[in-house]
């Protein structure tokens, strides 16, 4: 997604827009991260009740999970950014540079964030229409809620689908193991 959005330059020193690339970058992973952390908890949840025998949640699993997603998602954003201002406070801007320009050399971060883009929109779009489909009169934040919580849900679908596919093909096609032969 960022090299289609900022060129690389030849040179780390010269690297244009170095604080925007790395802020996304960063927000995007938190992200990401929020997601998964927020739908695991009701999977948890979901374990431990039917471990320790305790009734079952009122509202479905799927619903619980989307919507911690999208709680999660918004929560890991907000603690990246906090993280982002901490780490790089008073840097050099070469050091923003260096960083984002890494970042934008980077085939598999690239394509961790393609797959998550990618993945965030079908979860929004498919979200909405659940949300729509299941319409109670709850209002837009409702909609609102169940487009996050689904492009979150997407966005760690995305990453995990990019992940489990990049180890397939370095099983199964040589990838790392042959070049160590």
């Amino acid at each position: 997604m960022l090299p289609q959005l900022y060129p690389q330059a030849f040179y780390a020193e010269d690297q244009p827009s170095a604080h925007t690339i790395l802020t996304i970058h960063v927000l995007h992973r938190g992200y990401n991260a929020g997601a998964l952390a927020g739908s695991a908890l009701p999977l948890l949840n979901a374990s431990f009740a039917r471990l320790f025998s305790r009734p079952p949640h009122a509202s479905p699993l799927a619903l619980r999970v989307a919507t911690s997603a999208g709680t999660g998602s918004v929560i890991g954003t907000a603690l990246l950014a906090v993280g982002l201002t901490a780490r790089m406070w008073e840097r050099e801007e070469v050091e923003w540079q260096d960083r984002s320009w890494r970042l934008l050399s980077n085939g598999g971060q690239n394509r961790t964030d393609d797959w998550s883009v990618m993945g965030a929109g079908f979860g929004a779009l498919g979200g909405a229409v659940a949300r729509m489909q299941n319409w109670q009169g709850f209002g837009r934040l409702w909609l609102l809620r169940a487009g996050l919580g689904g492009a979150a849900m997407g966005s760690a679908v995305g990453v995990l689908g990019h992940v489990v596919t990049q180890q397939g093909k370095e099983l199964f096609a040589g990838g790392k193991e042959s070049s160590e032969r």
